[in-house]
């Protein structure tokens, strides 16, 4: 379903946030070329098969920005299953 541009950021505003979003993923592990790869050739059945890079010049920030929250919140919640420190805490939590 396509929904209209947020219309709510400049485009100075749009730039910092893209550039926010660059870190997030680099923070999370991706490359810097990983993330190029990521805005400009991995398309989303949640910007209706776009490109992040597509749905951003459309204007489509929120969307963009709630695929970046649920890549990242999959992402961390991956690192915390696999981590057996937090494994052991979750179970003591449970006793």
């Amino acid at each position: 379903m396509a929904t209209a541009p947020d219309d709510q950021l400049t485009p100075g505003e749009a730039h910092l946030e893209a550039a926010r979003i660059n870190v997030l993923l680099g923070n999370f592990g991706l490359s810097p070329s990983h993330v190029t790869y990521w805005w400009s050739e991995c398309a989303y059945s949640e910007l209706d098969k776009m490109t992040p890079l597509t749905a951003w010049q459309r204007g489509e920030y929120t969307r963009v920005k709630e695929l970046v929250e649920t890549l990242i919140s999959g992402q961390f919640s991956k690192q915390l299953a696999d981590n057996p420190t937090v494994l052991k805490r979750t179970a003591d939590l449970g006793r």
